[in-house]
């Protein structure tokens, strides 16, 4: 499934600048952590919000992270 991952803004909570887009069957869920490493960094996240698009015969979800 096509997976966007969002930051979440510390204060609002509100999805912020894109961070990755990955496609992955892995069920993200609240409060799950995981690790980003792209470009050398490592940025650790935890999921605040998912939401799921069906469009059709198309699924897509929108993951948004806080920095931990």
């Amino acid at each position: 499934m096509r997976t966007e991952i969002f930051e979440a803004d510390p204060f609002s909570g509100a999805r912020s600048k894109p961070l990755a887009t990955i496609d992955t069957d892995y069920r993200f869920e609240k409060n799950d952590e995981f690790t980003l490493e792209t470009g050398g960094q490592s940025l650790r996240l935890r999921v605040t919000h998912v939401r799921v698009r069906i469009r059709g015969n198309d699924i897509s979800r929108e993951i948004t992270a806080l920095k931990v």
